[in-house]
């Protein structure tokens, strides 16, 4: 109730009891509110260094008006709220400052290629993507993790600094394979960073992990394998064009995010479930094409994607990893 005025709880109570009698005891106000009588004088030495209570001639206390007792209160929080702001526009302006020497320093070193490498280094370019990128990026989310990310199987890192970038008001295009319906924590982080303004497409297959930004330079993982290695960033018109151009035609042929269903989990990997089936059941390549009703090349493909997917080398290994996480019956 009086939490502005640096009251806890407990205290605003006691000192709302104290205003419905004209005098009290600490032990009789302290017993109505479950306090024992150490934590009752407590309480009222508190309210009384405050001037919320008073003493009386007989011994016991009473409540100062709060009109009278609250306004010297509310004159130094006030006070206090204006100083916080004050060290509030303070910081900010030491951040635009921290900010723009980096910048400075950077800009004055850049190079038309400069790879960063590890998995730091990595993921400090890719922090600074989030924080500096002033008009667009665009983003190609190739199989695995993206570069420096340390667990390779949690994404939520990468989605939080995609839906900081879109919070602060910088256009941010996504493409996903569509094989992110294999895992329901991808499809919850897709549709968090479509909440939070990304733009989402999906498609069947991408390259490698590429970041677009402000139209200025490309970014790329440094070794598609290993999402450790680091990240290349190239500045020279004629790659930025090529990167652009790569993933406009990407995003033309790109399917919107689904909506959010209320699927199960089973239910939404079903298609999956039912391919990895067939390579537990030995099916070979072209059966298990026309069980799906697509070409042998593509049935080829989507195992290929889902092995990238769940982090494995061979078919073996996916259908063991597939029965471990109870996707096979």
């Amino acid at each position: 109730m009086l939490a502005g005025l640096g009251l806890g709880a407990v205290e605003s109570e006691f000192y709302r009891l104290f205003l419905t009698r004209l005098t009290s005891t600490a032990e009789c106000v302290g017993d109505s509110v479950g306090l024992s009588a150490q934590e009752a004088y407590l309480v009222a030495e508190r309210l009384l260094s405050l001037g919320l209570l008073a003493g009386t001639a007989g011994g016991e206390l009473r409540a100062v008006h709060p009109v009278l007792a609250c306004h010297p209160l509310l004159e130094r929080a006030e006070l206090r709220l204006a100083r916080q702001q004050k060290e509030l526009e303070l910081s900010r302006a030491a951040v635009d400052e921290l900010a723009s020497e980096i910048g400075s320093e950077r800009v004055s070193s850049l190079a038309e290629a400069e790879v960063h490498r590890g998995a730091a280094a990595a993921w400090s370019f890719l922090e600074q993507i989030a924080a500096t990128a002033s008009t667009s990026v665009q983003c190609m989310a190739a199989a695995g993790a993206a570069p420096g990310v340390g667990e390779t199987s949690d994404y939520t890192a990468i989605g939080e600094l995609a839906a900081f970038t879109a919070r602060r008001g910088t256009p941010v295009q996504l493409l996903l394979l569509e094989s992110i319906d294999i895992l329901p924590s991808l499809v919850d982080g897709a549709h968090t960073m479509a909440a939070a303004g990304v733009e989402i497409r999906t498609v069947p297959t991408l390259p490698v992990w590429v970041f677009i930004v402000d139209d200025e330079y490309v970014a790329t993982a440094l070794d598609p394998a290993d999402n450790q290695a680091g990240i290349m960033v190239v500045r020279t018109p004629g790659a930025v064009a090529a990167a652009a151009d790569l993933f406009v035609r990407h995003w033309r042929g790109a399917a919107p995010l689904a909506a959010p269903d209320h699927q199960t989990p089973r239910d939404l990997m079903q298609k999956h479930r039912d391919l990895i089936a067939l390579l537990a059941d030995e099916v070979k390549d072209e059966a298990i094409a026309r069980r799906l009703g697509v070409s042998p090349s593509t049935a080829r493909r989507r195992i290929k994607d889902l092995c990238r997917e769940f982090e494995v080398s061979t078919r073996t290994q996916l259908v063991v990893r597939a029965c471990r996480m109870g996707l096979l019956d």
